[in-house]
C-alpha cells in the first residue's frame, strides 16, 4: 500500500498545504502572464525612471503625427521603419539601446505606419545589405537604420549609431537626447517628397537628353543617371538664367533641389547685361552661392583642366576649391589604355581618420587589396583658403568652411603646364609629389543652442570624365561605389528638429538644451532642480526637483530589499528545525 502525502496529517495541515500549493501555482501563472508581453513583444513596461527616459513626450508625438499622418489624421501611404541591428533581448539588455528601443516601440503603438524591427546583422548580414553605402561598408550591432518608403520600396534611409542618441562628456554619458535625434532624422528623410538632382545647362555641360533617348551623347552620362536614380533622385535639367522668380520676386534654385550638378561645362558662367537694370537680378554664381548658404545645398562640379573658366573658378575658390589647370601624370600608379602614359591614374585614398573621405571609404583604405577609383585626363586642386585649410565666415564664429582632399595621385606624380609653342602639356610645373584630384569643401553651421551641426557641400573633380560612364561603369574600379556613397552623404536631405525636443523639455534642468539628464550621474543639487520660464517674473523659476536616488541610496535600498526575504527564509529554517528536533 502506497503512503499518501497527506497520511498522518491533520485536517488543518492538509488545508494549508493545498492552499500553499495553490498560491504558488497562481503566483507562477501570474508571473508568466505578466512576463509574456515583455518576453515576446517587448512593449510591456512601466516607466519608473525619475527622468522619464522610457516615456515619449506629447511634443515628440506631435512631430511624428505631422510626418506620418495626413491632414485628416489618416495614416500616410509612406512608412517609417526603424531597424535595430541586434537581437531584441540584447537590445534590451544594453542600457543605451534599451531606451531608444522603447521610445521607438512607444511611437509604433500610436502609429500603424511606424514599424520597429530587430535584426541580428552578425547572423544575418544580407538582411541589411541594401543599406550599405559601399559594397565594403559594415553595419554593426550598435547601429540603427531608419528608412522611409512605401511597402518594400525604400526611398531614403539613414544609419545612426546608438551612441549618437546620447550626450557624452569626459567619457561619461550624462544626458539622453533620443527624441531630438530621432525627430531630426525623420524630418530629414521626409522633408522633400521626391528629391531632384538638377543638371545645370547653358554652358555646354554633359547632360542626359531625356527628350531624345537615342541621342548617342547620352552614353557619356547614362551610368551616372542610373546611379542617381538608384539613390532615389528624380533627374531634371536647369538653366540658371531661366529660373522663375519666387513669391518674393527673387529667383531661387528650387526647394526640391537636393543636388546641383555642373558636369564638364565648356563655357564660363556669366551675367546677363539685359537684366542689369533689374533690382532682383542675380547672377548665375550668386544663385549657386545662395543655394549653398541659404538652403544648405550640395553642388558637384566636374571641370576640364584644359578649359579656363575664370568666373566659375573664382566662385569655387571662394568655396575653398582652387583649380590648377595643368595635366597630372603619375608614372607609378596608372593604367595603360591607349591614352598618354600616366594620365589614367589609379588614385590613392585619404587615410587621415578625421578626413571627410576616410569617413566615406574607410573600408577601402583599411583593405589593401580593395579596388581603387580611377581618374583619367585630370588636372589638380589646391585649397582656395591657403593655410590653414579652414576659415570662419566673416562675422560669425559658428559658421566654418573646411577644405578637404578626397582623392590623390601618388607621391611620384607631377603636373605639366601647357607649352604655348607646341600646344601640348610637356612643361613640368613643380616637384614630384601627391596631387589632389578631387576635393570637397563643407560649410558647417553649429547651433549654439542644440549643439547640432548642419552642412552644405561643394564637391569638385579636376577631370571632365569624373562622372563618365567609361569610369563609373567599369566593375573593376571602385568609382561607382565611392561616388554613390559620396552623393548619399552630401545630398541636401538634412534638417534638424525644434530645439524644444532636445533642451526645453520638462525633464531638463536648465536652458542648456541637452536633453534629459540622468539622475544617477554626478550632478549637484542645483542641477536636479527643474526650471521653467515664468512670464510673470520674466525669468526661469524652479518648479520641481528630480528626486532620483544617489549611488549610496541605491546601495542601501538594494540591501534592504535583499534582507527582507533573507530574514524570512532564515526564520522559516530556524522554526522548522526547532519544531522537528527541539
Amino acid at each position: 500500500m502506497k503512503n499518501s502525502w497527506f497520511t498522518g496529517k491533520s485536517t488543518r495541515t492538509k488545508i494549508f498545504t493545498v492552499i500553499s500549493i495553490a498560491l504558488v501555482v497562481v503566483m507562477v501563472a501570474a508571473t508568466l502572464l505578466i512576463s509574456i508581453p515583455g518576453i515576446y513583444y517587448g512593449n510591456f513596461y512601466i516607466d519608473m525612471t525619475p527622468e522619464g527616459l522610457y516615456s515619449v513626450r506629447p511634443l515628440m508625438m506631435d512631430v511624428c503625427e505631422d510626418i506620418l499622418c495626413n491632414e485628416d489624421g489618416s495614416p500616410r501611404e509612406e512608412e517609417i521603419t526603424v531597424i535595430f541591428c541586434n537581437d531584441r533581448d540584447r537590445i534590451i539588455q544594453n542600457t543605451y539601446t534599451r531606451v531608444i528601443y522603447y521610445m521607438a516601440i512607444e511611437i509604433s503603438k500610436r502609429f500603424d505606419n511606424f514599424n520597429v524591427e530587430a535584426i541580428n546583422v552578425q547572423m544575418n548580414p544580407t538582411a541589411v545589405a541594401d543599406y550599405k553605402t559601399t559594397s565594403l561598408s559594415s553595419i554593426t550591432p550598435n547601429d540603427i537604420i531608419i528608412s522611409y518608403g512605401t511597402g518594400e520600396r525604400v526611398l531614403r534611409y539613414k544609419i545612426a549609431s546608438a551612441d549618437s542618441f546620447w550626450h557624452v562628456g569626459n567619457k561619461k554619458v550624462y544626458a539622453y537626447d533620443g527624441e531630438y535625434k530621432l525627430a531630426s532624422i525623420l524630418l530629414s528623410l521626409t522633408m522633400i517628397d521626391r528629391p531632384v538632382a538638377y543638371f545645370v545647362t547653358g554652358h555646354g555641360e554633359d547632360v542626359y537628353d531625356f527628350e531624345n533617348p537615342d541621342n548617342p551623347e547620352n552614353a557619356k552620362t547614362g551610368t551616372f543617371v542610373d546611379l542617381l536614380t538608384e539613390r532615389g533622385f528624380e533627374i531634371k535639367t536647369l538653366n540658371l538664367n531661366e529660373i522663375i522668380e519666387n513669391s518674393e520676386g527673387e529667383p531661387r534654385i528650387y526647394d526640391d533641389c537636393a543636388l546641383l550638378i555642373i558636369n564638364n561645362p565648356k563655357e564660363d558662367f556669366g551675367t546677363d547685361p539685359d537684366k542689369y537694370g533689374s533690382l532682383s537680378y542675380i547672377s548665375e554664381t550668386e544663385l549657386v552661392d545662395r543655394y549653398l548658404t541659404e538652403t544648405r545645398g550640395s553642388v558637384l562640379v566636374a571641370k576640364d583642366y584644359k578649359i579656363e573658366l575664370p568666373i566659375l573658378e573664382d566662385f569655387c575658390r571662394e568655396w575653398g576649391i582652387g583649380f590648377v589647370n595643368n595635366l597630372v601624370k603619375d608614372p607609378v600608379s596608372f593604367i595603360e589604355n591607349g591614352s598618354e602614359e600616366g594620365t589614367t591614374i589609379v588614385t590613392e585614398y585619404n587615410d587621415k581618420t578625421d578626413s571627410y573621405g576616410y569617413g566615406i571609404y574607410s573600408e577601402y583604405v583599411d583593405l589593401g587589396t580593395s579596388p581603387h577609383v580611377v581618374i583619367s585626363d585630370s588636372g589638380h586642386i589646391v585649397s582656395g583658403f591657403g593655410e590653414p585649410i579652414a576659415k570662419y565666415e566673416q562675422g560669425s564664429a559658428q559658421i566654418t568652411r573646411i577644405y578637404d582632399s578626397f582623392l590623390f595621385s601618388t607621391a611620384a606624380s607631377n603636373d605639366y603646364a601647357l607649352n604655348d609653342l607646341t600646344g601640348t602639356y610637356v612643361d613640368r610645373a613643380g616637384e614630384d609629389g601627391r596631387r589632389t584630384l578631387a576635393a570637397i569643401c563643407g560649410r558647417e553651421i553649429m547651433d549654439i543652442d542644440t549643439g547640432s551641426r548642419t552642412h552644405s557641400y561643394l564637391f569638385a573633380a579636376a577631370s571632365a570624365d569624373f562622372f563618365s560612364s567609361d569610369l563609373l561603369g567599369n566593375a573593376s574600379y571602385a568609382n561607382y561605389d565611392i561616388v554613390s556613397a559620396m552623393i548619399h552623404n552630401v545630398a541636401r536631405l538634412e534638417t534638424h528638429a525644434d530645439s524644444e525636443l532636445g533642451g526645453m523639455s520638462a525633464n531638463n534642468s536648465d536652458d542648456t538644451f541637452l536633453g534629459k539628464y540622468l539622475v544617477d550621474t554626478e550632478i549637484s543639487e542645483d542641477d536636479r532642480v527643474i526650471r521653467e520660464w515664468s512670464e510673470e517674473k520674466q525669468m526661469q523659476v524652479a518648479v520641481r526637483t528630480i528626486y532620483g536616488l544617489t549611488m549610496t541610496e541605491k546601495i542601501v535600498y538594494t540591501v534592504i530589499i535583499a534582507l527582507i526575504p533573507l530574514a524570512i527564509a532564515v526564520t522559516g529554517v530556524v522554526v522548522s528545525i526547532k519544531r522537528k528536533y527541539l
